[in-house]
């Protein structure tokens, strides 16, 4: 009576629970469920056997399901010959209530059985209904099999009564191990993928993609293109990609922004291995910008890829320029010195005799002692070749200390020169001439310039110049070269002059 009342609470309770979840979305498969087992009795003189059935079934809902079942079980019965066995062949319906969702994969479940059996025992055969109570469950090995516990204890109701059997209800349970085989797609795996959508993280997977046990595309490198769309499978951890899962290259140059240094660069501008643009003369002005794109290594240039500005202002651009602080004005030559046409080292806008025959030793204003050609002064007389008659020279830069005949040092330099080239024409004698301008007396004057050249052949002489070859003479205010009314005019006539003798 109580199990009666309990199955059929059973029933009340499966029958309630499937309206109520009629709609929801479930596994509708019908499935084959093959078990093998074993047969007990809680009768005296019954004890056990083996037992196998067959259910076909589907779910109802997401916690209900039935099944249609057949099964056989032989019981041998202790105290009788082997040949004496309980046999039993039943044929139901199984109701299921799951205690699980489908997403669980061991889903323990009760279950309720319905059925008729035939009984074979002691030579009669007898047939009746019964009904069953049980548990067991399912536990889920891939989308379509499940391994299967079932567990029964059922009642056997004799319909007639006489005979051998005499009587009505006979208990037995059963309890086997078996396996439950969907037929069809998963309908709770909408993209087919294999992985059921309650478990799916990527529930829209395209048709034919392998995936992993949550339900999305492997993605091998880790940078979140699925290895089916990923043309780069191979990229390195924590490269930024784009939706090709190739390295970024933002600025399109063809160098990834995770190698390229230089991310920003114009559209169409070539670029190194860095992903920087082209500097091919490496002055930090590149290619595309260069107006001057051969600068040799190392000079400064401008915004405009050139050499800076010329500093002195000669024409030739400093990293040139030999002599980069030639005098403003100053004609100079293509290594930015100043021209020397004679190959003295003499310039040319500091050379009186600007023609000196190669190899000829000259003095500081540039002129050889015999054999020059020397740059008339205003208002002096002139040869056929248009050079002056005289052979005299101004030694300038040859001054004095002030009211006196001490040489000044840079006066000492200039004379050092002087003396070499006085020793490279042993035979030429020369007048050394001391020139005052016409502040003070006559007198006074004449006196200085003569102590002032007799000061020069002294120093010359030190030098190794034989001084019987040096006549000094002083000539004071006498022979002006320029204007006396101004500074600079004095100055040019404050001088030293050598004149060679015939």
């Amino acid at each position: 009576m109580i199990r009666s009342k309990i199955l059929a609470a059973f029933f009340a309770l499966w029958a309630v629970t499937t309206v109520a979840h009629a709609g929801d979305d479930y596994d509708k498969r019908w499935y084959i469920s093959p078990t093998i087992g074993a047969v007990l009795s809680d009768q005296s003189d019954l004890d056990s056997g083996p037992m196998g059935q067959i259910s076909v079934g589907r779910s109802l809902a997401n916690y209900q399901g039935f099944e249609f079942e057949g099964g056989y079980s032989s019981l041998t019965v202790g105290h009788l010959p082997a040949k004496n066995k309980y046999n039993r062949v039943v044929g139901g319906v199984n109701l299921i209530q799951y205690l699980a969702p489908e997403s669980w994969t061991f889903r323990p479940y009760l279950l309720g059985n319905l059925n008729y059996h035939s009984i074979s025992f002691l030579g009669e055969r007898q047939g009746g209904v019964g009904y069953g109570l049980g548990a067991g469950a399912f536990v889920r090995l891939s989308q379509a099999i499940d391994l299967r516990f079932d567990a029964r204890y059922n009642t056997d109701m004799i319909r007639d009564r006489g005979g051998v059997l005499q009587k009505t209800n006979f208990y037995v349970v059963t309890a086997g191990v078996g396996a439950r085989i969907k037929f069809g797609a998963d309908p709770s795996d909408s993209d087919g993928d294999g992985v059921p959508n309650d478990r799916d993280k990527c529930p829209n997977t395209p048709k034919g993609v392998a995936v992993n046990a949550d339900g999305c595309p492997p993605d091998s490198d880790g940078d979140g293109v699925p290895d089916y769309l990923d043309k780069c499978p191979r990229t390195a951890p924590g490269v930024v990609v784009n939706a090709d899962g190739c390295p970024a290259d933002s600025d399109g140059d063809g160098v990834p922004d995770y190698l390229d240094k230089c991310p920003n660069t114009a559209r169409g501008v070539q670029v190194g291995a860095d992903g920087c643009p082209l500097d091919s003369d490496g002055d930090g002005v590149p290619d595309y910008l260069d107006k001057c794109p051969n600068t040799p290594r190392g000079t400064p240039v401008n915004g405009d890829g050139c050499p800076f500005t010329d500093s002195d202002g000669d024409g030739i651009p400093d990293y040139l320029d030999k002599c980069p602080n030639t005098a403003k004005g100053q004609k100079v030559g293509p290594d930015g010195c100043p021209l020397d046409s004679d190959g003295d080292g003499i310039p040319d806008d500091q050379d009186e005799c600007p023609n000196t025959p190669a190899g000829a030793k000259v003095l500081p204003n540039g002129c050889a002692l015999k054999g020059d050609c020397r740059r008339p002064r205003p208002g002096e007389q002139v040869d056929e070749h248009g050079c002056a008659l005289e052979h005299n020279f101004i030694l300038k830069g040859v001054k004095f200390e002030f009211d006196s005949d001490r040489l000044t040092a840079a006066a000492k330099e200039i004379l050092n020169q002087v003396a070499e080239t006085l020793k490279a024409y042993p035979e030429v004698n020369v007048e050394v001439q001391g020139h005052t301008d016409y502040i003070g007396t006559d007198a006074y004057n004449l006196g200085l310039s003569e102590k002032r050249a007799i000061a020069v052949k002294v120093y010359l002489g030190g030098k190794g110049v034989q001084t019987q070859r040096l006549s000094p003479v002083g000539y004071g205010k006498t022979r002006p070269i320029d204007t006396n009314e101004t500074e600079a005019g004095r100055e040019n006539n404050r001088r030293v002059e050598l004149k060679v003798l015939e």
